[in-house]
Order: C-alpha cells, then structure tokens, then sequence
C-alpha cells in the first residue's frame, strides 16, 4: 500500500480516542478471579522492579534495563535460542515501561478480561491467556526478528499483546453487545504534543465491534506502515509493537472455543 495513504489513514484513525467505560457485564456472574490476579501480579512485578532497581541507591535506569534485558523479548536470542529462549516470551508479558503503560495496560485487561473469565472459568482464562502472550510474541519475533538485524535486537515488553487476544476474544464471544465509550478528539495528530487530547463529554453505547475492530485495524494500519518504512530505512519505526497486538489478537480469535466453559460451549453449538 502507499505509504502516503497509510499515513493519511493513521492521521484520520488518531483523530478519535475511544475510552471504554461500562458494559452490561451479568450481575449474577461470579468475582473475576483470575482476571484480578493477572493484575495484580502485573502490579507486584513492576513494583518490585520499581524497588528493586530504581530507589536503590547508585542506580540507574540503564543498569535496571541491563539486568532485565534477558528477561524481555528480544527476537534474536529467542530465534538463536540464547538467555531463556522462549520462555522470554512469558516473562516479557509480566513486564512494563513505566506506569502508564503498566496502568493502561492493566485497566484493558480488567475491562475486558472479566466478561470473557465469565465464559471459561477461571483457569481456562489464565490459560488462553497464556496462550495469547504466546501467539503475540510468535508473530512480533517473526516479524521484528527477520526485518532487519537492529530490529532483531531490540528488546519487547508488556502485556498488550495478550490483552489484544483477550480483546479478540471478547469480540468473538460479544460481538452484539454495547460498550458505554467516552468519544474524545485528539488535536495534532501523530505530534506528541502534550495535552494534545481535547475530551469530548460524549459518551456513547457503541457495539463492541466498532471500539475493537477500530483498535485492530489502527494496528494493522501501523504494522503495513512499518513494513513500508523499513523497506527504505531499514529501520522498525515504532515504539508501540503493534505486531504483538495482531498476534495475540490471532490466538484470541483461534483459541477461545478450546478454552469455553462446558455450559458455554454448548449454548454456542
């Protein structure tokens, strides 16, 4: 595709923010147990990074990001099968940038994750997602792994590709149902400016697969743009992996009938 018309794509996409806010979640369904577990040892392991390698004394962000470099997804050791080769894959999951991308992070999957725990039980979700953490970072080292060798190097971090699977997920299973979503505007798209999001009091119930698929195809925009770029820069552009979000989105549609509840599984045959 022209890399003109997927710039114009991505500036048009970037002009509106969608912020989940409520959906009609059954009252009678039980505490999302794992969902809040997956959470918290998200929170936990940050924290503990946060104590462990930044309020020592002496410490530095680049010694931190040093000794946690074998711990994160980095496409070279995992295809050479260096450091904990893919077992890279899980624990680079369990790992954030800052806290706001440990916070963002953290509310998707509290948004989506219980509603889609509903419909597996608690086990079966904390394996899909697994499962999706998996295909996210399968698809990312393919990609990032074979663009080019700094690509290879670069290490990958967070949990959003799995969340991405159970964002998916959520969209096979609820495809008809509404999401209350604050519809904001962004001035100056693509700029970084700060304070560069103008919020709009408008809150809206749209169908769960306006705010998903919005969030899917914006990365699949990204991904077509970074192939584009590194054609003729040799260099992956972007800070945000989108090809760990479309990965894990692929597991998350592949694998949540082999993770349904019984009870489930057989409403939906």
């Amino acid at each position: 595709m022209n890399p003109t018309l997927l710039i114009v794509l991505i500036l048009f996409s970037r002009l509106i923010f969608l912020l989940p806010i409520k959906d009609r979640r059954a009252a009678h369904r039980g505490f999302a147990w794992m969902t809040a577990s997956l959470v918290g040892i998200n929170v936990l392991i940050h924290a503990g990074v946060m104590v462990a390698f930044y309020m020592q004394p002496g410490a530095s962000e680049e010694r931190a990001w040093l000794i946690l470099y074998p711990y994160m997804e980095v496409p070279q050791w995992i295809l050479d099968g260096q450091g904990l080769g893919a077992l890279s894959s899980l624990t680079s999951a369990f790992l954030h940038a800052d806290l706001g991308h440990l916070l963002g992070n953290m509310f998707m999957l509290w948004f989506f994750g219980r509603k889609v725990e509903d419909s597996t039980g608690s086990v079966r979700f904390g394996l899909l997602y697994l499962f999706c953490g998996f295909s996210a970072s399968l698809i990312s080292v393919i990609f990032r792994g074979t663009l080019s060798p700094v690509n290879a190097t670069i290490p990958g971090l967070g949990a959003s590709g799995a969340i991405a699977g159970i964002m998916a997920a959520y969209l096979f299973l609820y495809s008809d149902q509404r999401i209350l979503t604050l519809v904001s505007l962004r001035s100056a798209p693509g700029l970084n400016l700060p304070g560069c999001v103008i919020p709009l009091p408008i809150p809206l119930w749209l169908p769960s697969w306006v705010f998903l698929i919005y969030n899917f195809i914006t990365d699949a925009l990204w991904a077509q743009l970074a192939l584009e770029i590194v054609k003729t820069e040799g260099v992956f552009p972007l800070g945000v992996n989108v090809f760990a979000h479309l990965g894990g989105a692929a597991g998350g549609f592949l694998f949540i009938y082999f993770f349904l509840h019984p009870d489930v599984f057989a409403e939906r045959r």
